[in-house]
This record gives C-alpha cells, sequence and structure tokens, in this order.
C-alpha cells in the first residue's frame, strides 16, 4: 500500500453510496445493500464508514441500531450488518482496524454490545471472531437469511451463529484464549476451507452444513452452549 490508511465515518448519501459500492465489489453482488437503507439508518443513529489507501476505497462497515440481547434489554445494541474488505487488500489486517474503530465507535457513543453474525463453516472467520476479537456465540440459526445469491454464498444455506462482543463492560476488546475440552462437552469440527470445498465440490460442502447443523441444533435442544474455539478450530459446547 502506497499510501496510509484511513477510516472515515459516514454520513452523507455520498458515503453511503461507497459503503454499497465496496460491499458489491466484496460480495461479487449487485445492491447487497441499498445507498438509501444506509443513508436513512445513518441518519437514525447507526454506524458507516470507509476505509481508504490513498484515493481508494478498500473495505467499509455498516451496522445499525438494536436493543441489547443481554438481560438488560433497555441497553443500546450495535449489529454490524456488515463489514468487508476488497481482495486487493486481504490479509493485511484491515478487518482488524475496520472493527477496533467500531467498538471505539460504539463505546463513545454508548452501546452496550456490538452483535453480528457469521457462517460458522468458515473456519478463518471463526477464529478472528472469536479468538482474536474476543466475541462470544450467543445463538445458532438456521438458514438465518434464507438463501442468498451473492459471489459468496450462492446456492447455499445461510446457517449462522450470532455472537456478542462486550463493550460498555470492559475498557477495551478482549481477546479469547482457546478453549480445552472438558469431560462431557460435545465439539463440532470445521472444514479446512469451506469455501475452496464449495467451489470444487458442491455435495461435499452440503453435506459439512447438514452434519454441523444436525450437532449443532441437536446439542443446543439439550442445554449446551458454545462456550469457545478449540486449537483445532472446533466449537467446543459445554451445557449451560
Amino acid at each position: 500500500m502506497s499510501n496510509p490508511l484511513r477510516i472515515q465515518l459516514a454520513h452523507s448519501p455520498a458515503d453511503a453510496a461507497l459503503i454499497s459500492q465496496v460491499f458489491d465489489e466484496v460480495w461479487s453482488v449487485k445492491t447487497m445493500v441499498s445507498p438509501e437503507i444506509i443513508v436513512a439508518s445513518l441518519h437514525n443513529g447507526a454506524y458507516g464508514s470507509v476505509v481508504w489507501d490513498g484515493d481508494v476505497p478498500v473495505a467499509a462497515a455498516f451496522a445499525i441500531v438494536g436493543k441489547s440481547l443481554t438481560k438488560q434489554p433497555s441497553e443500546l445494541n450495535l449489529h454490524s450488518h456488515a463489514a468487508g474488505v476488497v481482495q486487493s487488500h486481504a490479509g493485511q489486517g484491515i478487518g482488524t482496524q475496520l472493527k477496533m474503530h467500531q467498538w471505539q465507535w460504539a463505546r463513545e457513543n454508548g452501546f452496550a454490545t456490538i452483535t453480528w453474525s457469521f457462517d460458522p463453516l468458515v473456519r478463518r472467520n471463526a477464529w478472528f471472531n472469536m479468538v482474536k476479537l474476543g466475541a462470544s456465540v450467543t445463538h445458532y440459526y438456521q438458514n438465518f437469511y434464507g438463501e442468498l445469491d451473492d459471489g459468496i454464498n450462492a446456492g447455499e444455506q445461510s446457517d449462522r451463529v450470532l455472537v456478542r462482543w462486550q463493550v460498555l463492560a470492559t475498557a477495551e476488546p478482549q481477546s479469547h484464549d482457546v478453549v480445552a475440552e472438558r469431560e462431557g462437552d460435545i465439539v463440532i469440527a470445521t472444514p479446512s476451507d469451506i469455501e475452496l470445498i464449495r467451489k470444487t465440490n458442491k455435495a461435499e460442502a452440503q453435506t459439512w452444513r447438514a452434519r454441523q447443523r444436525a450437532v449443532f441444533e441437536e446439542a443446543i435442544a439439550s442445554g449446551f452452549s458454545v462456550r469457545g474455539l478449540n486449537a483445532e478450530y472446533s466449537y467446543v459446547l459445554s451445557r449451560s
């Protein structure tokens, strides 16, 4: 990168259009989130940001306002709908910078927590969200968005786990260590690279989805919840 990165908060219709443009490039889709929805949300307290490399937008994030999912429903929660980095700038730590910027903004604006969802089959996202950022899994949802038609998720069931990131309860984000399994725990594996499997073997990808879903749903129905991620990138569930 030839120029220092800078993160710009979004305020205007032009900013909203840039966020939408970055999302469309990252997810290979036309109008993942419309600029009109983004700008309307910004005028009602939402978070939006664009990361610039010189005069080129290379990442963006958008989050909406909601109630906390904790035992204090009056607390504000910021739900991060999407955050993405264009392929040319992937793997350079921009995603981490973007999430930390979002966390600091949330703290300055009185949000108790930040939530977002991710595909539990994507190992690198599980590690990033649960270990590096220190977010905790609160829910598992079957086909959360319904069927998606973007370049990443087309033709796939959109199962998601929802994670919660503490904001006001801690002075700064706290990463989590990997966890060790205890007697009675349930361990749910992740594939090494589900994105590659989806490109090369659709049937295998669908088998992974069905198998992981079945174990998650049976475990949760039996009173288990996700305690963390182990060193093999598997989810470790303990009885609540």
